[in-house]
């Protein structure tokens, strides 16, 4: 009696979890169907004669690793009023955030409208008729991303400079490439992938083009060993003279090992021509 009463436990227990994982599939369907929105920021502001800037002070600030940065900046929930007056569900949807250089973050739309975001246009501790330090200034322009209250380890929040358009997408739209459907096990390589790499590194054409494409028409893991992306990770200018690209301290290497799998499992998928 104990017996089966232990096996119609473990049977339930498993139901669960497949049902879990079947609700977790069905849910990148959410909003599918939704027409993605992409603007200009500078257009936007220009448009929208309520905007208003203003004083932002910044408890730490993760581009610049300093306290007290203050700016003159626009609430970023402000600019997107406008669209948001129209969206009826914003379960499920992605924001990216586009900028000149390539580099492409996306953060999950109800993470971004819970934080406290602002768009920078000046550093305040710079005189007058002055918006960016001299050697800063063509990166900085025209935008500035910026949160309050973020803590400084604390890695889920963007921060990009030279910020240009918006885009807002399902999650389905704009991941159905690189998502790894097919692959249970490399689903949160992906999403490490998301947050460490793909806002430079694209995949099946989808994310940042500051960086290389990883996946097509080739996969990086065909043509670089293991170890050696692991070597790189840490210290690139090891690998490549003047390589712009910084050390992603941070990493640890049972997350590196995640991406290593989800990266040899898309593989496999490449983008529809």
């Amino acid at each position: 009696m104990i017996k089966a009463h232990f096996t119609l436990l473990v049977l339930l227990i498993i139901g669960l979890a497949c049902q879990q994982k079947k609700d977790e599939k069905s849910s990148l369907a959410l909003n599918k169907d939704f027409n993605p929105l992409e603007f200009s920021l500078e257009e936007a502001i220009e448009a929208d004669k309520t905007l208003r800037d203003t004083s932002v002070k910044i408890s730490f600030d993760h581009y610049f690793k300093s306290t007290g940065k203050s700016y003159r900046a626009y609430p970023l929930k402000a600019i997107l009023a406008p669209w948001l007056a129209k969206i009826k569900d914003t379960s499920n949807l992605q924001i990216s955030f586009i900028c000149f250089d390539g580099y492409a973050p996306s953060m999950r739309f109800s993470k971004v409208l819970k934080g406290e975001a602002y768009v920078a246009v000046r550093d305040e501790s710079l005189p007058a008729g002055k918006d960016w330090p001299d050697s800063l200034a063509e990166k900085m322009r025209p935008y500035y991303l910026v949160w309050q209250g973020i803590a400084p380890e604390d890695e889920t929040y963007t921060w990009p400079y030279g910020l240009a358009d918006i885009r807002i997408a399902a999650f389905f739209d704009e991941f159905a490439e690189a998502y790894p459907l097919h692959d249970a096990k490399a689903e949160k390589g992906f999403s490490l992938y998301q947050l460490h790499c793909m806002k430079c590194h694209s995949i099946n054409k989808i994310g940042g083009i500051m960086g290389p494409e990883f996946n097509y028409p080739k996969s990086i893991t065909s043509y670089w060993q293991k170890e050696d992306i692991w070597q790189f990770i840490q210290n690139p200018q090891a690998y490549r003279y003047s390589a712009k690209m910084p050390p992603i301290a941070h990493l640890k290497r049972e997350e590196f090992e995640e991406i290593y799998t989800y990266l040899q499992s898309i593989s496999e998928i490449k983008p529809k021509e």
